[in-house]
């Protein structure tokens, strides 16, 4: 399979096929992600795909089978179908998903329906409260389950950190704060605005990506510590105590 150096290079095709199967029930497409970024990597990086149709039942979004897998050949995974109803009626469950989409994007195709989302900062709060209190969770059992293998211990935090970038892009717009381009901007910027201290995640972010040597258990203790302060802070971040 060729890797696809330029997810650019991609976009007329791929338009143009789901323009031919949806037709006017095509809304918009919508390419989200390290896809529109510096940071994209060839054969790494997903290419994610979001594509708003005005009727995304099953039974219209089986039109694409087959076209689908001409792009899973490509190596493209399968695109989210939405509406943009479902997109406005879930702005209060999905906020974090939706800011992070905002945050990197391209139409392709269609109506911007992103820059219609209103997102509220409550909204944002309590995901970004309910998402640490379950990664903060999950790391103790998986603590136990890594046994003190190194290189468990390395891919659960290098995978734990990366699934929190989401986040943290929610943490710094609860500060009323801009949501740098880059991963390492992002972490770097969390670690001021909530008074982490210099590389407290940053610094395992930056270890766990080189794969050097180290002293996994210490860096694991670091990072679940500064998950409960973040916690802690996000907690206390309601109308009142803001």
């Amino acid at each position: 399979m060729k890797k696809i150096n330029n997810p650019n290079d991609i976009v007329e095709e791929f338009v143009t096929d789901y323009k031919k199967v949806f037709g006017e029930h095509l809304v918009s497409v919508i390419l989200y992600g390290s896809a529109v970024t510096h940071e994209y990597k060839p054969g790494k990086s997903d290419i994610n795909i979001a594509i708003v149709l005005g009727d995304n039942s099953i039974a219209q979004i089986g039109k694409s089978l087959a076209l689908q897998k001409k792009w899973n050949k490509r190596g493209v995974t399968a695109p989210f179908f939405l509406t943009e109803q479902y997109i406005m009626d879930s702005c209060d469950t999905y906020p974090l998903e939706y800011l992070d989409m905002r945050s990197n994007y391209r139409v392709l195709f269609g109506e911007d329906v992103l820059q219609k989302l209103e997102l509220t900062r409550e909204h944002i709060r309590l995901q970004c409260e309910r998402e640490l209190r379950g990664v903060a969770i999950h790391l103790r059992r998986s603590f136990v389950q890594c046994a003190g293998n190194d290189k468990l211990l390395a891919e659960l935090l290098s995978l734990s950190i990366r699934k929190l970038l989401p986040v943290f892009k929610g943490l710094l717009v609860l500060k009323g704060k801009s949501i740098p381009k880059s991963k390492s901007e992002i972490i770097s910027s969390v670690e001021d605005v909530y008074n982490l201290g210099a590389s407290a995640l940053s610094g395992i972010y930056n270890s766990v990506s080189r794969k050097t040597s180290q002293d996994y258990d210490a860096l694991f203790n670091t990072y679940a510590n500064n998950i409960d302060a973040l916690i802690v802070t996000v907690d206390s971040l309601t109308e009142e105590g803001s």
